[in-house]
């Protein structure tokens, strides 16, 4: 845009009124769908554009992955009809955008402010689509796309029943029903009630928690196909605990409506009573008698159950309610009555006919020596709810210079008899160094004795707030961030050196976390280590190798063991001498202990880096310009596994020195993933497969099962992991009676691999396990030996199932908690990257093994070409001629 139209569109808009503006602006609206025959017609309406030619100049694209599709659009006075046929909506996997052009202009689309009776999804070959709207585009989503939908072949019922928290109905032709749950089908999403009957002709529901209010449609389902209910009878009801269901006929179909019991508040008192109660005083419509009050957490759908004292109704109820039950978890909360006898219902109550009520605003409550704010409040759905808000401790490093932390806090007086200190705490150890702070500080890092707290040569040193009792317990910890963090895995803002009384010396460095936090990396060059005068010459025929610190059981450790064997490479292998696997390795040339004099000599010299985490884990100085040249080597990101199921943290943007060369295994994940998503470039990327894929045997017959789930991210403490669903769903799963039976009876063994994380809860000290299933403990066998010697692999989320898949041997996933997993996006739709069956119950887990039991362990047809564009064993030397091509491009 030129400088002229520039200052004329700003005039316009200081001298327009901006009402007047608003009503000039061109529009796009998003209205509904038609669907027709053989396609979709998208109807967007349009204001304020010239009408002469419209349809002519305007460019209507659907992007799905790499393909994109001109779309045809037709026009009826103020509307234009976008054209979707079913042969590209059939294509679709996960979502497509629609992007509208008119000329080089890109349109943006806005959604109808009146969406009520606005068709916007449909089914199409057995599956269903809707149509959104993000980012002024049209969003074009395949949803449930775990699901098909059987819609021109519902069920007739035979026979139908309520009861309290009950509903048994049997069809027609159909003797069988022991597989089938029932399924709620809320547009977007699908709730899944399980059939506990015990009689296979009858499918009995008796726990409908996972129900939530609305207008679902209601299916049964059968291995992830759903298929509706005819129904032309009159309507009928049941109470369940929360709800109150009603089901009648919608189309001939089955459809329902749930709502929540509730009882109308008329009245509502509260006061503190001494420093740890609150007592409640309710007066409602409802005079049933009440068994308990009950607080549920809605984080964590947690409740707690406070009984009330004699006889009450909800006329008039009085509880008295512990202040730390209130506060517990620090969380919102909702409450509820429960009635007493023997169909107990749950009530909310309801607060939209009453004005103020509860505390007089909010008011403050000490518990635990710290002060915590507390008030009652009406919830958006009109429900009662009760909050609490700690103070918020506000902390941050303003500047960082020589070695010293300016910055600042403030929130530390809602904490009674305590005092703020900032804490460096060894991120493996826990052992720390702690200083006394007032709200404004000042730390000068290079007196406290870091040396001490390390828990070994190279370490990370987190930086805490801390406010500290008098008592010497701790109530808060917080990390502190760093206003001007400029995050990079390899960059630091200040170091500092320090020489031992040994003649070692210890390097500090300040750098912040992905989160902006403040850490302190820390190394040391032992006094017996020579350091070359020039570090800049590297001799690009010696290649350093390595994975995590403690392990060699990856791809780093397959091709190290491939470039000894096959070439003449001078190629070392990097792990601690402390590690397992490392007692397995060490008499092997080439192997480097960790921090060793040899390892520092061939670290300063190797001009060839290959790792399958940060390179972190192959030196024994910090990845960072200016530490012995670490710029002018090849660094090489041999990857742990296949990309596309989550975010991870190796994009390019997150590095100063980013990685040389990107080992992919496929076309679609370099294109989708790794250059499209992660910003790195064709010639940065090589599609060769992983390195360990070289040992797996394409067939192989094995007879055991492998449990191997991956980690949460989001569980950080002991406690957190105990009272976790990830704990409980496992812990569970092979105390299951009907697994452990089958097992016994087919004598089929179970293997338990947790990840190393979680490998001190889950092992046979502590779980008593049946006779056909295993604790493997970490180091005992490798993975891949664990891969090889078993026949199905039972996982959730790890990227070890493609290596399973490549053995073309069946894999089970266990998605009980997908939808926190992929709570940051994932790369790739769930088709592409999970090939095999998917369970979200426990039943539906067993369900598969039984199956796969039952038929030899074979595995289904599926097609491999998105994941792997080889399935050989050359990937090391297509690997190893990458590299090759690199050096020469540089030595050129």
């Amino acid at each position: 845009m030129g400088v002229l139209q520039k200052k004329i569109r700003k005039l316009a808009r200081k001298t327009i009124p901006r009402r007047v503006r608003e009503r000039l602006i061109k529009k796009l609206i998003l209205h509904d769908i038609t669907v027709h025959a053989d396609h979709v017609i998208v109807n967007v309406s349009f204001k304020n554009f010239l009408k002469t030619g419209l349809e002519r100049r305007l460019q209507v694209t659907l992007t799905n992955g790499p393909t994109i599709y001109e779309l045809d659009v037709h026009r009826q006075g103020h509307t234009i009809g976008i054209e979707i046929p079913f042969a590209v909506i059939d294509q679709t996997e996960g979502q497509s955008t629609i992007k509208m052009m008119l000329g080089k202009k890109k349109l943006i689309i806005q959604t109808d402010v009146d969406k009520a009776g606005k068709k916007r999804s449909f089914f199409s070959n057995r599956r269903y689509f809707n149509v959104s709207i993000a980012r002024g585009n049209l969003l074009f989503a395949n949803l449930l796309s775990d699901y098909r939908f059987r819609t021109d072949q519902p069920m007739a019922l035979s026979n139908i029943e309520a009861g309290y928290r009950q509903l048994e109905l049997s069809a027609e032709g159909m003797d069988d029903m022991s597989d089938h749950a029932l399924a709620f089908h809320y547009g977007n999403k699908l709730k899944i009630m399980e059939n506990v009957s015990d009689d296979p002709a009858v499918m009995q529901i008796t726990d409908f928690t996972d129900a939530v209010m609305g207008q679902p449609v209601v299916y049964l389902l059968k291995d992830f196909e759903l298929v509706p209910i005819r129904y032309m009878g009159e309507s009928f009801s049941m109470d369940a605990l929360n709800h109150a269901i009603t089901y009648f006929g919608q189309d001939g179909m089955l459809s329902a409506e749930i709502t929540s019991h509730k009882a109308r508040v008329e009245a509502f008192e509260s006061s503190l009573e001494g420093d740890d109660a609150v007592r409640m005083r309710f007066y409602t419509d409802t005079s049933a008698a009440l068994s308990a009050l009950l607080v549920a957490d809605t984080a964590s759908d947690d409740i707690i159950r406070i009984p009330f004292e004699g006889d009450q109704t909800g006329e008039a109820a009085e509880v008295r309610v512990p202040l730390d039950q209130l506060i517990n978890n620090l969380s919102r909360k909702r409450l509820m009555f429960e009635t007493a006898g023997d169909a107990p219902i749950r009530l909310q109550l309801d607060m939209r006919d009453i004005g103020t009520f509860g505390f007089d605003g909010r008011i403050w409550a000490a518990s635990h020596f710290e002060k915590f704010q507390i008030w009652f409040y009406r919830r958006k759905d009109g429900m009662l709810g009760f909050n609490v808000s700690r103070r918020r401790l506000k902390r941050q490093v303003t500047e960082i210079d020589d070695f010293n932390l300016e910055g600042y806090i403030s929130g530390d007086d809602a904490f009674i008899d305590s005092t703020p200190h900032m804490a460096l705490v060894d991120r493996y150890s826990g052992d720390f160094v702690r200083v006394e702070i007032g709200n404004g500080f000042n730390v000068d890092l290079k007196p406290l004795d870091l040396i001490d707290i390390k828990s070994k040569d190279k370490t990370i040193i987190d930086v805490f707030i801390e406010i500290v009792h008098s008592s010497g317990e701790v109530l808060r910890r917080e990390k502190i961030k760093y206003r001007h963090s400029e995050y990079r895995k390899d960059n630091f803002y200040s170091r500092h050196e320090v020489v031992d009384a040994s003649g070692n010396i210890h390097h500090h460095l300040i750098t912040t976390t992905p989160y902006n936090n403040l850490k302190v990396e820390t190394f040391m060059i032992p006094a017996s280590v020579e350091i070359p005068e020039d570090t800049s010459r590297k001799d690009m025929n010696i290649w350093l190798l390595g994975e995590r610190y403690d392990t060699a059981q990856d791809n780093g450790y397959a091709l190290f063991t491939w470039l000894k064997e096959s070439t003449d490479v001078e190629a070392y292998y990097v792990i601690e001498d402390t590690a397992g696997d490392y007692e397995k390795i060490k008499d092997e040339d080439n192997v480097l202990a960790f921090g060793s004099d040899a390892h520092f000599d061939r670290a300063f010299r190797a001009g060839v880096l290959l790792g399958t985490h940060d390179l972190e884990n192959l030196l024994p100085y910090k990845t960072a310009r200016g530490f012995f040249h670490y710029e002018d080597t090849i660094k090489v990101f041999l990857q742990h596994g296949v990309l596309g199921r989550k975010p991870v943290e190796y994009d390019k943007k997150y590095y100063d020195l980013p990685f040389d060369l990107f080992i992919v295994s496929s076309t679609p994940e370099k294109e989708d993933v790794v250059m499209r998503k992660m910003g790195y470039e064709e010639d940065e990327v090589a599609v060769t497969g992983l390195a360990r894929f070289d040992h797996l045997p394409h067939h192989n017959d094995t007879r055991d099962i492998l449990l191997m789930p991956t980690w949460r991210d989001w569980i950080n403490t002991d406690d957190a992991f105990l009272s976790s669903t990830y704990y409980a769903r496992y812990h569970s799963l092979i105390h299951n009676e009907r697994l452990n039976r089958l097992l016994e009876e087919n004598d089929v063994h179970l293997n338990f691999y947790p990840h190393y994380r979680a490998q001190r809860y889950f092992n046979d000290e502590y779980l008593d396990q049946g006779k056909n299933i295993h604790f493997i403990r970490l180091g005992e066998r490798t993975v891949q030996d664990l891969l090889i010697a078993h026949s199905l692999l039972i996982t959730d989320y790890s990227s070890v199932s493609f290596d399973f898949t490549l053995m073309n041997k069946p894999v089970v996933y266990y998605h009980f908690d997908a939808r926190q997993f992929f709570r940051q996006g994932r790369l790739r739709p769930l088709s592409q990257t999970f090939i095999g069956d998917i369970a979200k119950k426990e039943e539906d887990l067993v369900d598969a093994i039984e199956i796969y039991i039952r038929n030899g362990f074979q595995p289904r047809e599926v097609d491999l070409s998105s994941i792997f564009d080889h399935q050989d064993h050359n990937n090391r030397r297509r690997i190893y001629e990458a590299v090759r091509e690199k050096i020469e491009k540089l030595e050129d």
